[in-house]
């Protein structure tokens, strides 16, 4: 058995992570690009029915993401279909997407973004997650553009997604 990589060893618990409110989206930071060698980031989003971030495209950067509660409708370029728990789904880099949570019930996701960096996003537009959503609305739009910059995200125009 190799052991050279084991100072590479992560275990993350559930109160593991750093948390933040991006809206009235929980996104926790189980594991960052410094502690995967640059491989990826790991973040578990909380997102209350009815949310939908804008459609976005992340360049140079694919995002891994696993359904574990909640029924959620993805669009990722012409493609459009709903998953519910236990489903895995790849969104490429460079291809516009989003997602819409359906029905009643919230969805709690779990996000691979490869390579790493990028899920320190959450961190520069979010606030720290101490205590309940905070009633401040939407995250700052000046963090935000500074963040979408940094990271290579670009907002693309077209319709939100809704349930019907």
């Amino acid at each position: 058995m190799n052991q050279n990589n084991i100072d590479r060893l992560l275990v993350a618990g559930p109160n593991d992570g750093e948390a933040f409110w991006v809206g009235d989206h929980k996104i926790t930071i189980q594991a960052d690009a410094t502690e995967t060698g640059g491989h990826y980031g790991l973040v578990v989003s909380e997102s209350p029915a009815g949310t939908s971030p804008p459609w976005h495209v992340h360049h140079g950067v694919d995002e891994g993401t696993f359904v574990v509660s909640g029924e959620v409708r993805f669009r990722c370029g012409d493609e459009d279909f709903t998953v519910g728990p236990g489903t895995f789904v790849l969104l490429p880099g460079d291809v516009p997407h989003t997602f819409l949570v359906v029905g009643d019930e919230d969805a709690i996701m779990l996000g691979m973004i490869s390579p790493g960096g990028s899920e320190r996003y959450f961190a520069e537009i979010g606030e720290p997650a101490t205590g309940p959503a905070p009633a401040t609305g939407p995250p700052d739009p000046d963090a935000v553009r500074r963040a979408d910059e940094r990271w290579g995200i670009d907002y693309v125009a077209g319709p939100p997604l809704r349930a019907d």
